[in-house]
């Protein structure tokens, strides 16, 4: 891993926060491909720059809507706690599977996937 890529990675965190619809692994992963880095090298160190990123946008709302609102007192933090719980196992597996996917896989099936629903997309917005 160079810094080249490194910083790549997070050029691409900002293309896909100034994009909306940009996938944000997606635009990582494409640039970290591009630099030289394998696929499975790549999507692993996207997935891990995005675990800090979520965490933080996840703790900034929690500390806006305790700060900023009356979320203390009406939020049912077992609920809240519960989801974080299940979103992070099946963020798990999720990343699992696709780190596996990928050793044996390329993204071509991904790319066609992205270009077939922008062009529905596309269509559906004319009608």
């Amino acid at each position: 891993m160079t810094w080249s890529i490194v910083c790549a990675v997070g050029i691409g965190q900002l293309v896909a926060a100034a994009f909306p619809g940009t996938s944000r692994s997606g635009a990582t992963i494409l640039l970290a491909l591009i630099l030289g880095l394998n696929r499975v090298a790549a999507t692993e160190f996207t997935f891990l720059v995005g675990i800090p990123t979520m965490l933080a946008a996840g703790g900034l709302k929690i500390y806006k809507g305790l700060h900023h609102g009356s979320a203390a007192s009406t939020e049912n933090w077992g609920m809240v706690f519960l989801g974080t719980i299940v979103a992070a196992l099946v963020s798990f597996i999720a990343v699992k599977w696709l780190l596996r996917y990928v050793q044996t896989h390329t993204f071509i099936a991904f790319g066609w996937y992205r270009i077939g629903l922008a062009i529905l997309i596309g269509i559906l917005l004319l009608i």
